[in-house]
């Protein structure tokens, strides 16, 4: 996939279009401008920067755009910008952040009436495809992304709501052929339906359960307070139809206005569906989650009372019919790590191990054991005398790459049986750009870090070979509507492989602290999570560099990056593709 929207959010301009026009950037982060002038070179674009506010003469020239980044700066950037817009009122103004500052957001839009909102960190590839879409008056394509982390950021909770709620209802916009445009005003409107709680004080943001119980009208202030923000984006009637109404319901009984059937716009009957759907789909930690079959059984049941019995036919029609954990808690044939290797990983994790016992175990398996061997005497290990002894090897090579050699053998198989997922590669990638990051933070051990990446996404193996059909038609949804795959999964297992290969791997007995990194791995972590906190990001900076979906959604899922992390998802590509050097090195090894 590359890294253009799909072409019902926004069209790029040709590039030919882009000549002789010039931008003025107001930052002092190097790093960011390098990024512009790199981008702005590739479309034939002049930059002209200042670290302060220039004069009035300058901000008066007919800019083509004029960004702002307030991270150091002395002056009030919101006010340079309202400047902007009075002396150069056909410049087009944009705000670079650093940080989600959702006053300073609104601040922004209200008075300097900004086009585009940019969030640190940015990379090349990024800023040339922004400044491809420049041409046009608002920056539709960020806004609502921001606006949805905002909020998620604001409440603390259930991040990627908004934008989940968005992809759950494109993918029910499809599957009932809205035109273009109706899907373009439906994910603009889910992601941007809460808005309205950044106007909201603290003690009338609802929890999840509140919402879905119904409240007084007064606790729904936001759908009112998040039309007007929407109003002030200049967005359409359609969009604001969404954020106003996602909270009635078909029988009349819900807010703001009490529009009963189909009084009530499609788009928000659309909305109002997806937005309980995610809510049902949380997994908060110390509390028991519904079931595949819970889900279906509640939904089906408010069809015709909460819901529109449409709506939730065209969505149940996505969705697998069987409880995943039920059916795989029933299957006997799931992958499974071979006897040997399990009782070798069960010794090398206890603290007072014997090296005999584990070549003891090992030597029972010939070409285990040769492989064990060839790593010894390979030129990874420096060694200048060759190693003949299978104990003398396990000793050279230590406890956790034995580990490491170990489940590299053990799930190799599985994850290149799976050849469309491209798995093997992916996997074995992210092992190397995950044990890379250990090194850079020296949080946690490089060697437990290769591990984590190695397996985060067996998962996938296992939903790909049990529901065949359903999972093509996650991909298909994925592929559709340039997603990540775990958000189709979620839609149409209520689970993704992360949470079913934290299944499979306890089934395999391993530490609990991987089950879990892989289990949150597409989540949005502290940092004191370190080893899940380590694999999220190495998973991210890899999606970032290949174009796997767009900058701006993976923002919207996982949170912003910390400001560790920028010189490494700035320099993505290059991390990277090294990375990719090493695991065909690596594979060439082993073949």
């Amino acid at each position: 996939m590359g890294c253009a929207a799909p072409r019902y959010l926004y069209r790029f301009k040709d590039a030919a279009t882009m000549r002789k026009q010039k931008i003025l950037a107001i930052t002092r982060d190097k790093e960011f401008l390098s990024s512009l002038i790199v981008a702005s070179s590739r479309l034939n674009i002049e930059v002209q920067s200042f670290e302060n506010v220039p004069s009035k003469e300058l901000l008066e020239k007919p800019w083509h755009a004029v960004l702002v980044d307030i991270e150091g700066m002395e002056h009030d950037g919101v006010l340079t910008l309202s400047w902007v817009k009075s002396l150069s009122p056909l410049s087009l103004r944009c705000l670079v952040l650093s940080s989600l500052e959702p006053q300073l957001i609104l601040k922004a839009i209200n008075e300097a009436k900004v086009h585009h909102i940019l969030l640190k960190p940015v990379f090349p590839k990024e800023l040339e495809s922004w400044l491809k879409e420049i041409g046009g008056k608002i920056g539709v394509q960020t806004f609502p992304f921001i606006f949805a982390a905002a909020v998620e950021n604001k409440t603390g909770k259930n991040y990627g709501h908004g934008y989940r709620v968005a992809q759950y209802a494109l993918a029910v916009g499809h599957q009932i052929r809205l035109s273009e445009s109706q899907l373009n005003a439906l994910q603009i409107g889910c992601l941007l339906h809460d808005t309205g709680k950044l106007l909201l004080p603290e003690s009338l943001i609802l929890t999840d359960e509140a919402e879905r119980e119904g409240m007084h009208p007064a606790s729904f202030q936001h759908s009112l307070f998040g039309e007007q923000i929407a109003k002030n984006l200049g967005l359409t009637k359609e969009v604001l139809g969404v954020i106003r109404h996602h909270h009635e319901r078909w029988d009349g009984e819900g807010y703001p206005d009490r529009l009963k059937g189909e009084a009530i716009p499609l788009l928000a009957r659309i909305a109002a569906v997806t937005n309980i759907y995610d809510h049902l789909t949380e997994r908060n930690e110390g509390e028991k989650a519904l079931t595949h079959s819970e889900i279906n059984q509640l939904l089906e049941s408010e069809a015709g009372f909460a819901f529109d019995p449409f709506v939730i036919k065209a969505l149940m029609s996505l969705r697998e019919k069987e409880d995943v954990t039920k059916v795989l808690e029933q299957i006997d044939q799931l992958p499974a790590l071979a006897p040997l290797v399990q009782r070798a990983l069960v010794l090398l994790e206890r603290d007072d191990f014997d090296w005999q016992e584990v070549t003891d175990v090992i030597s029972q398996d010939q070409n285990l054991a040769a492989q064990v061997l060839r790593l010894a005497n390979s030129a990874m290990t420096g060694l200048r005398r060759k190693v003949t002894s299978l104990s003398t090897a396990l000793k050279v090579l230590g406890a956790r790459p034995i580990k490491n050699l170990l489940l590299t053998l053990s799930v190799r198989p599985l994850l290149q049986a799976s050849a469309n997922l491209r798995l093997w590669e992916h996997s074995l990638t992210c092992a190397l750009v995950t044990k890379e990051l250990a090194k850079r933070t020296q949080l946690i051990d490089p060697e437990e870090a290769f591990t984590a990446g190695l397996l985060h996404d067996i998962g996938k193996v296992v939903l790909a070979r049990n529901f065949k059909q359903s999972y093509k038609r996650a991909i298909e949804i994925a592929q559709l509507q340039e997603c990540p795959l775990f958000v189709a999964e979620r839609l149409v297992f209520s689970i993704s492989h992360a949470e079913v290969g934290a299944w499979l791997l306890e089934r395999w007995r391993i530490p609990s602290t991987f089950c879990k990194a892989v289990a949150m791995h597409h989540d949005k972590v502290s940092e004191t999570q370190t080893l899940a906190w380590h694999l999220c990001w190495a998973n991210q900076i890899i999606h970032i560099a290949l174009e796997d979906y767009p900058s701006n959604r993976w923002i919207s899922t996982v949170g912003i990056a910390p400001k560790a992390l920028h010189p490494l998802i700035v320099n993505s590509e290059q991390l990277v593709k090294s990375a990719l050097n090493q695991a065909k090195s690596i594979e060439a090894f082993w073949s």
